[in-house]
Order: C-alpha cells, then sequence, then structure tokens
C-alpha cells in the first residue's frame, strides 16, 4: 500500500482494473478478488476520504472522486491503459461521478449495488443506521460490523474487510452527501460504457435500476444491466463468480 491508501497488484503491462470498496470499509475489501484477477490484470485500489489510511480524512464525493482520479491516473502511467474501473455500492457511486466528469479517463464503468437514490424512507433508514453506528463507540461498532461480515459474505471476504477496518465516522458523511447529489442525475451524464450489476435480493437498490439504465441509455451510451446471486453484498458472497463478472465486463469493453 502507498502513503495515500493505494493498493496495487500484478504489474508490467497486464490490463488495468481499478476497483472502489462500499461505505465504512476500505480498499482490503479487494483482496480476495485481487488474488484472482492477478497477473492477468493489474489491480488496484484506492481507500476513499475518511475511510482506511484515509480514516482520519472528512469523506466528501468530491474529495472521492479526488482520489479515484488519482488511482486512474497511476493505473494509467503504469500500464498504458485506460483502466475498467469497478465500485461497490458507495464506490459505485463515486465510479459514475468520476467518469461523469472525466469521460476519456477510464474504458468502462462496472457498477454494482448503486442504483438508488437516498432519499424519503430509504435516506431516514441509512441516517438512522449512521447515527447509531456513531453511539454504539468505536469497540462496539467495529464488533457489531465484524459481525455482519462474517455473517453474511464468505469467511476470506469477512477477514479481508475486517483487516482494513471500519471507518465509523465516515458512514454518516456518507449518507449525508448521497442525500445531497442527484444520483441519477450522475447517470444521465455518463458518456462512458457502463454495466450495472444487482444482487437479486437486492430489493431497495433493485426499485430504481430500470431509471438508471434509462439514464445512461438517453445520452446514447451503451449500458446493460445484469443480476447475480445474492444479497447487497454480492460481490463479497462469492469472489470467484465476482472475479469472472470483472473478467465479462473487461472482454465486453469496445475495442481500443
Amino acid at each position: 500500500m502507498t502513503g495515500s491508501g493505494l493498493r496495487v497488484f500484478g504489474g508490467g503491462t497486464a490490463a488495468a482494473v481499478v476497483m472502489v470498496h462500499g461505505i465504512r470499509v476500505s480498499s482490503s475489501t479487494w483482496l480476495p478478488h485481487a488474488r484472482r484477477l492477478t497477473p492477468d490484470f493489474r489491480v488496484s485500489a484506492p481507500d476513499l476520504p475518511g475511510h482506511g489510511a484515509l480514516r482520519g480524512g472528512t469523506f466528501t464525493l468530491a474529495a472521492a472522486v479526488g482520489e479515484l482520479d488519482a488511482a486512474v491516473a497511476e493505473a494509467y502511467r503504469a500500464t498504458g491503459r485506460r483502466p475498467l474501473v469497478v465500485g461497490m455500492s458507495l464506490g459505485g457511486f463515486v465510479a459514475m461521478a468520476h467518469a461523469a466528469a472525466h469521460p476519456d479517463l477510464v474504458r468502462g464503468l462496472l457498477v454494482c449495488g448503486s442504483t438508488a437514490r437516498a432519499r424519503g424512507l430509504k435516506a431516514l433508514a441509512y441516517t438512522a443506521a449512521a447515527r447509531l453506528d456513531e453511539r454504539r463507540g468505536e469497540e462496539r461498532s467495529a464488533a457489531a460490523n465484524a459481525r455482519l461480515f462474517r455473517r453474511h459474505t464468505t469467511p476470506e471476504c469477512a477477514e479481508a474487510v475486517i483487516a482494513g477496518g471500519f471507518a465509523r465516522h465516515a458512514f454518516g458523511q456518507a449518507v449525508l452527501e448521497l442525500r445531497r447529489v442527484d444520483v441519477l442525475g450522475l447517470a444521465a451524464r455518463l458518456r462512458t460504457p457502463t454495466r450495472f450489476v444487482n444482487g437479486r435480493r437486492d430489493l431497495p437498490f433493485r426499485l430504481e435500476e430500470g431509471a438508471f439504465l434509462r439514464a445512461v441509455r438517453a445520452a446514447g451510451t451503451p449500458a446493460h444491466l445484469a443480476h447475480a446471486p445474492g444479497s447487497h453484498l454480492f460481490p463479497l458472497q462469492d469472489p470467484d463468480a465476482f472475479a469472472d463478472l470483472v473478467r465479462d465486463a473487461h472482454a465486453g469493453l469496445p475495442a481500443l
């Protein structure tokens, strides 16, 4: 890991993939997937502000886009190739915001569990969950989150997530940011080939998936929607299948 919290796996001129973690976890989330994707791919994974090695900072969407932009630039310098950007949950929203602002810097997006707007009852539920996590305190919050990931993901993925620690304060900061941002508007600004994937049992994030797909396609941008077995955490419930999904998304990108 670099001083900025960027993890890099593989090297040379292998095809570049940048993977962006979800809320309150860190770049170590992707360790199991990097083991499966290298050496065919050079995998890099940044920590978002307020998370992982950057846990002392504050999460804002603008700062998160800056961290992703630095990771994308590093991947291009190292490989001479524009990367596929893979984002999970919060990471998917960050990936869309970055691609909307910098459409020529990435080859494609694989956006997982990021097709919902933080509004109404959904926004209230996430805000309440963030406040509860704050009130728990550091030790109880970490223990509760560790139990959640051990219960709902594979042992390998759970231990990778737990090793990176949990960003208790960033949880509420990220929820507040997503309430302020028109994430459907971000999708409408995409000019980068985009593949949305949701867990079949992730009903809260499937309710608006069609709207996100239509928003991207309305701009004339290639976009697809698929479903994977599992819940909102499906990338961590079968890392073999998810690595295959990344390979398939890369293979489906337009030729350079």
